[in-house]
């Protein structure tokens, strides 16, 4: 009987949590569409720090910042987009513009061949690369009990390429796998961030400065600061308040 009544409790709270996440998107929706965006980014980060993710909403929270000017932020939220939805082409195309705002961008430089692979890749996530090897490998072994039963010249070459695409597929959410969790990347989201050769403040020890909306790669941190680099090879201590992890 109290299994029951914990089962019920919970339902109830789960419904409620979920009205509440409902009522603070719509809340900030309205906000938005009144061109008060200052409001709107409230309550859509107000939905982000209850732990809440999703693409629609790091859409809106982008759009929201980029009215507001703050293209830092704007380009992470679209960057968080991206991440759960890679083939979105509104995200994507609001991206773009965005870069284009941002003073100073460093981006790495154009190679086609690398750029098409990198292209392919970052059209599907992890899970995608997982779900398609498991698919692949179900369909080579119904090719194989195919051609145990009834063998043929082109079950036989059928089953082969399905092995080829599979292992491919494999070492590509391998690939991926290890390229998530080795790099991390954040966005300068302050106006000038002053990177340091060491974690402290010391007009002596700046090395450099990045303006907002430029990415970079994270190496490690402390309470206070945070170590990046960029692609250019520049690397440095930022204050962690400067910069806003993709994670």
């Amino acid at each position: 009987m109290s299994r029951n009544i914990l089962l019920i409790t919970f339902i109830i709270s789960s419904f409620s949590f979920s009205q509440d996440v409902d009522s603070l998107f719509v809340e900030g929706n309205n906000y938005y569409n009144d061109k008060d965006f200052s409001n709107s980014v409230k309550y859509y980060e107000n939905i982000l720090n209850q732990g809440i993710y999703h693409q629609d909403l790091y859409f809106n929270l982008g759009n929201a910042y980029f009215k507001l000017e703050d293209y830092g932020n704007a380009r992470w939220a679209y960057e968080m987009a991206l991440d759960l939805s890679p083939r979105e082409e509104d995200v994507v195309y609001n991206l773009d513009i965005t870069k284009n705002k941002i003073p100073s961008l460093i981006e790495p430089p154009d190679f086609l061949i690398i750029d098409s692979l990198n292209m392919i890749l970052d059209n599907f996530t992890y899970r995608n690369f997982v779900f398609l090897t498991s698919i692949l490998i179900l369909l080579s072994s119904i090719l194989f009990i195919m051609y145990k039963i009834k063998p043929s010249e082109i079950n036989k070459r059928i089953y082969y390429f399905l092995i080829f695409l599979s292992f491919l597929s494999l070492t590509l959410s391998v690939d991926r796998f290890i390229w998530i969790n080795n790099n991390k990347f954040g966005i300068i989201i302050s106006e000038n961030a002053d990177a340091y050769s060491a974690p402290y403040i010391n007009e002596n020890i700046k090395i450099f400065t990045l303006f907002s909306g430029n990415k970079v790669q994270v190496s490690q941190n402390t309470n206070e600061w945070i170590e990046i680099s960029v692609i250019d090879g520049r690397k440095g201590w930022i204050r962690m308040q400067d910069v806003r992890t993709l994670d």
